[in-house]
């Protein structure tokens, strides 16, 4: 019997920095975030404007996680009026081309549905 007859007898590892990535970039809001910084520079009063339904204590725990790991740099203006400026680092930049790749499959893959358009109903028994 084939590997492909067999599929639940097959192996697979867990890439170790693939799950560091998603569990990072997974949290709600970090992806948007980092999509909107893609597009340059931002204080922080601007983004929390630009992401409808973020907090303020959500957008700086996700700042914060995301400078940490390198991704986003933080500087502060001397004012006034004083301010806070976050742009992507070379790393976080890096991230564009597979962020525009994850957006064209949600565009083909999860369309948004009709309105009135219902699910199909499971059979049973098949």
């Amino acid at each position: 019997m084939s590997l492909a007859e067999r599929p639940a007898e097959q192996v697979r590892e867990c890439d170790e920095r693939l799950s560091q990535a998603f569990a990072l970039l997974g949290k709600r809001w970090s992806g948007v975030i980092v999509g909107l910084l893609l597009q340059g520079p931002a204080r922080f009063a601007v983004l929390a404007r630009t992401i409808p339904g973020i907090s303020e204590r959500v957008l700086s725990d996700r700042l914060a996680e995301l400078a940490s790991a390198g991704l986003v740099a933080r500087t502060v203006l001397d004012g006034p009026p004083l301010g806070v400026v976050y742009e992507l680092t070379e790393s976080g930049r890096a991230l564009g081309p597979g962020l525009l790749k994850l957006g064209e499959w949600a565009d083909r893959y999860m369309a948004p549905k009709p309105r009135g358009a219902t699910r199909p109903l499971m059979r049973r028994g098949r």
